[in-house]
């Protein structure tokens, strides 16, 4: 790899690799059609240009707010440590070396310099407008604001065993569907010969998603207040009962207000510090030799 520098800082190959590490189990879901190489040279590219910018704003923290007290430090140290419990790493470091402790006081001013020209830079970001939290709603409202339709189902299971064949589980579940065609009440027969008894077998309300899809095919399709025949999933033989249904719904918008706001504010200090850190490349001296 080239050496590259930034504002005459070398910066370490191993910074690079160990943010393209960081970078490849997402970006390996979302771009699956890419070729493994076109893959390894985006990404190198891209944990190239994060790990400029993350040194690119390091630089100007520290140029920014150059006295960080120790009352600062010892501060945000106390509550790192009461965060953690006692075998963790920053326990640890604080037990080694006088050089480990200045090492980890030294991480610590460098991050609460980021946080104070993070806070410089978004200061201005202004509250999101009425009209573009109503916006975000609607344009997100199928996806994020909409509770999916759920329904509530009981079921009577029995779990494939060694000591059980096939033949003889499906002659116990036949005996228990004779039983429920007899009128024995399903949460009885769920109590005394499922294999999950709890409440009766009811397994309260869900989304589809929650179960395995060979369960969901069959709930989902039975009407309240009626039940399955006998059915197969990878857990076993099953009998359902559906007890009630709800049809997808939205969330009222103020429901979802101040998830909005949050999100839409965060949005915008992300941007503003985009454009702080482009304005930044623009005066650096980025070398790569």
């Amino acid at each position: 790899m080239a050496e590259l520098s930034v504002n005459g800082e070398k910066v370490e190959a191993s910074l690079i690799e160990a943010e393209i590490n960081r970078l490849r189990p997402s970006y390996q879901q979302v771009f699956k059609d890419q070729t493994p190489e076109q893959q390894e040279q985006q990404l190198g590219e891209w944990a190239k240009e994060n790990v400029i910018e993350s040194i690119l704003f390091r630089q100007e923290a520290a140029k920014a707010f150059p006295n960080i007290t120790d009352d600062e430090i010892q501060a945000a140290l106390n509550g790192l440590l009461e965060n953690e419990n006692e075998m963790g790493p920053i326990h640890q470091q604080m037990e080694a070396s006088e050089e480990d402790q200045q090492n980890l006081r030294d991480s610590i001013a460098a991050q609460l310099r980021q946080e104070k020209l993070s806070r410089q830079v978004t200061d201005e970001v202004p509250t999101p407008t009425d009209k573009a939290v109503q916006k975000y709603y609607e344009d997100n409202l199928s996806e994020r604001f909409t509770v999916p339709e759920m329904i509530r189902a009981a079921h009577i299971v029995k779990h494939p065993g060694p000591e059980t064949s096939p033949e003889e589980l499906r002659a116990e579940m036949q005996t228990i569907l004779d039983q429920l065609n007899n009128g024995t009440p399903f949460e009885e027969l769920a109590r005394e010969h499922s294999d999950c008894p709890d409440q009766g077998g009811d397994l309260g309300f869900f989304p589809r998603g929650q179960m395995v899809p060979a369960f969901e095919e069959v709930v989902f399709n039975l009407k309240p207040g009626t039940r399955s025949d006998i059915f197969e999933t990878e857990f076993g033989l099953h009998i359902a009962k559906v007890y009630e249904t709800r049809p997808a719904m939205p969330c009222p918008l103020e429901q979802v207000r101040e998830v909005i706001i949050r999100e839409l504010s965060q949005q915008a200090k992300e941007k503003a510090i985009e454009k702080f850190l482009d304005a930044q490349k623009e005066k650096a001296v980025i070398e790569q030799r």
